[in-house]
């Protein structure tokens, strides 16, 4: 979907080191079985201030219909699972998918969900053990 558009792009982009801040969500839990909810929401919550985003954001940025919430999951897991998108996602703390091909009632969706799907993509990328069992369709496991 967005991959079209990014591969179109070809924006050189300064690397991002994987190890951006000192703690990640894996560093936090060690692959524990067990992970501390507070510790990784804690985590969360200053991760998404640095994309500009309130942790009481997210319930009103949170899609009502389950069509749009699986498509913004949908979008979150290419990011995440793109070395590329990913990197872009967190060099410029921006979606790479807003100048998509798709119609313009679809980027006007999109772009309405612009919170959600950067926490979706973060809970992704950080590997949130916990947070990731609330995501619809994944199933606790990504």
């Amino acid at each position: 979907m967005i991959r079209r558009w990014f591969n179109r792009k070809h924006k050189s982009l300064q690397p991002v080191l994987e190890a951006q801040s000192a703690e990640t969500a894996a560093g936090l839990c060690k692959k524990a079985a067990d992970p501390d909810p507070v510790i990784e929401i804690s985590h969360f919550k200053s991760r998404l201030k640095d994309f500009g985003i309130e942790f009481s954001q997210l319930a009103a940025s949170t899609p009502k219909e389950l069509e749009n919430r699986l498509q913004a999951i949908q979008v979150a897991e290419e990011i995440a699972a793109d070395p590329e998108m990913r990197n872009y996602f967190l060099t410029w703390k921006r979606l790479p998918l807003l100048h998509d091909e798709k119609s313009q009632r679809q980027k006007l969706t999109m772009k309405r969900q612009r919170e959600y799907i950067t926490a979706l993509t973060l809970i992704f990328i950080e590997n949130y053990q916990v947070l990731m069992q609330y995501v619809p369709g994944t199933g606790g496991k990504h």
